[in-house]
């Protein structure tokens, strides 16, 4: 696997081509080029369905799957499996039948946002894997990671305004927050062809995983 950091900010304020409440994203960039290159590719949302990221995928040719995973996450496992944070390895193959429905390198693109840093470490390592099985070759996986050491964090709603810039919100709800420093990320990504970084507003930084 290969990796590489790009320590690149995007500041808000000085970005004149940012619509309002929206920032530049440097990752995402990266998989419009990818959309933009290729044709009737179906691609997986893992932060919910909402209209602005559907226009985005749809209107540069694609299908787009929709799915909430941090929703599908507490749905599943008990109140105690995620006090714990200890989840039996067939629990978690339960869980990834039930939530990835797709053949063997199906997919040609994933967006997960930062939803894998509020599940625990295990389910958060099973669902890259499950990815890495139904992601055709060199798909894009475009995911953020919170610098916060430790939670409660919100974790984050993310829309598509244009092919550059995102506009983020927070969601309503805390949780805690599973630390993901570089290396752990690289470890985490570890099948994947190539890992890059990207250091945008707010210390959170972008990642951009090729299968």
């Amino acid at each position: 696997m290969a990796s590489s950091a790009l320590p690149r900010r995007s500041n808000p304020g000085t970005d004149a081509t940012a619509p309002p409440g929206s920032w530049r994203s440097y990752a995402l960039e990266g998989v419009t080029q990818h959309l933009q290159e290729s044709e009737s590719l179906q691609v997986l949302d893992f932060g919910g369905l909402n209209q602005a990221n559907l226009d985005y995928v749809t209107g540069l040719g694609h299908r787009l799957y929709a799915e909430d995973l941090l929703r599908a996450y507490d749905s599943f496992f008990t109140p105690q499996e995620q006090s714990s944070r200890e989840v039996s390895n067939a629990r978690l193959e339960e869980f990834l039948e039930q939530t990835f429905v797709f053949p063997d390198q199906s997919c040609d693109g994933a967006l997960v946002w930062d939803t894998l840093q509020f599940m625990p470490l295990p389910v958060a390592a099973g669902v890259v894997d499950r990815l890495h099985r139904i992601l055709s070759a060199n798909a894009p996986v475009l995911a953020f990671f919170h610098r916060e050491i430790s939670g409660p964090v919100a974790p984050s709603m993310c829309r598509v305004t244009d092919s550059k810039h995102l506009s983020v919100e927070s969601r309503p709800w805390k949780r805690e927050i599973e630390p993901f420093p570089p290396r752990a990320i690289e470890k985490l990504f570890g099948k994947f062809r190539s890992v890059k970084f990207y250091l945008t507003r707010g210390n959170q930084q972008e990642v951009i995983a090729r299968r």
